[in-house]
């Protein structure tokens, strides 16, 4: 495990009692951080819970000391185990082992009260059933039905919380076979902007080996390929992803069905450098779409493409403009303002398409433009040149 909770028998005004440096995380729930050295180790008093009138939290806790009682209050059989670390002895309560080694994802209890209590625990539920390589469970049938019938619950968890889950489900080894499920469950519907079947392309797309240790940002552009694109932002802006989480999907989204097919080397080579170290991403997601038979190139082509795309020459800049505003303006007399901006742009365009290397090249280039005459505003530029 990457992390451990600590269970104990202390109430946290004694622990804080013996620990003057703790830190009181979250003492109404019984919850003390204590610290060791740089490490910093949550412990909780062994407790049992009252009612979840919120669906979130528990209206009340009441300390206890019995393991047995405190490990019933968890979600799931396998998060319901404990260690007694000095004596080495595993506690097992409701044979968490066992469902482990069946591979079986099954409550604590009563599931629908379980999913009840949090609604977090829905979601949750679909990331416990990933184990890791080659290794995934199923519900069993109590659990799996409830996780259909208490859906609803999740209106009750802030939308922070889910995409923390969501987030992980999306970075797990068998993320595309948990996706999958939770399309044909319906739940991607309910906390995603789209809506989804189990014979959407872009759910079939995500069990895609060419997916396989893709950043959780390229996998959510992949699975909202064919959303709405008006209000995405606000919507991505709403599940709380971070700015620069939604500005990656929102640009990874936009180049998926995209591929410059036939033509030129020159568009080819502004195609690699807007992608930049996105490219070798983009090109997993076409790859994975036209795998799933989705609308746009075959897998052939695509494949032709990015075997085209690797045998261009190597760029003879790190992608940087070789002309700089000043430059510009020695030779142009031009004055600072936005017709610089979109020469400047210009030049840039074009050294990126012909593979320029030297100065004195985009020289012969601002001589053969005719930057002196029309509208600047409709000069060719990087950022509209898809």
């Amino acid at each position: 495990p990457k992390d451990w909770d600590f269970a104990v028998d202390l109430s946290p005004d004694e622990m804080i009692e013996l620990f003057p440096d703790a830190i009181p995380t979250g003492v109404a729930f019984g919850t003390v951080t204590l610290r060791a050295g740089d490490d910093l180790i949550e412990t909780t008093t062994l407790r049992g819970e009252g009612t979840y009138g919120d669906g979130r939290r528990p209206d009340s806790v009441e300390y206890s000391k019995s393991l047995v009682l405190d490990l019933s209050r968890r979600d799931f059989t396998f998060n319901a185990m404990a260690v007694d670390v000095a004596r080495g002895l595993l506690h097992d309560p409701f044979d968490g082992q066992i469902d482990l080694q069946n591979r079986c994802l099954r409550a604590v209890g009563d599931a629908r009260l379980r999913l009840g209590e949090d609604g977090l625990r829905v979601i949750r539920a679909y990331r416990f059933m990933d184990l890791g390589k080659g290794n995934l469970c199923s519900a069993d049938l109590q659990l799996g039905k409830s996780l259909l019938d208490q859906q609803h619950m999740l209106r009750m968890v802030a939308p922070e919380r889910i995409w923390i889950e969501l987030s992980k489900i999306l970075a797990g080894y068998n993320a595309g076979v948990i996706l999958h499920r939770m399309a044909v469950d319906g739940l991607l519907n309910r906390i995603l902007p789209s809506e989804w079947d189990e014979n959407d392309t872009a759910i079939i797309a995500q069990m895609s080996s060419h997916l396989q240790g893709i950043s959780i940002e390229a996998r959510l552009a992949l699975l909202l390929t064919n959303a709405a694109a008006g209000g995405l932002e606000k919507e991505l802006k709403k599940c709380k992803l971070s700015t620069s989480q939604i500005r990656r999907v929102l640009n990874l989204r936009r180049w998926v069905k995209s591929l410059p097919i036939g033509e030129p080397e020159g568009k080819l080579r502004v195609y690699s450098h807007l992608l930049a170290s996105d490219l070798g991403e983009v090109k997993r997601m076409d790859l994975a779409w036209a795998d799933a038979g989705g609308e746009g190139p075959s897998l052939t082509e695509c494949i032709a493409f990015h075997k085209r795309l690797s045998e261009l020459s190597v760029s003879r800049t790190n992608g940087d403009s070789l002309a700089s505003g000043e430059w510009i303006m020695q030779h142009t007399k031009l004055s600072p303002g936005p017709q610089l901006g979109a020469l400047k742009n210009w030049l840039h365009l074009i050294q990126i398409e012909r593979n320029l290397g030297l100065l004195d090249e985009v020289e012969e280039v601002l001589c053969s433009l005719p930057w002196q005459h029309g509208d600047w505003k409709q000069w060719p530029n990087l950022s509209q040149y898809f």
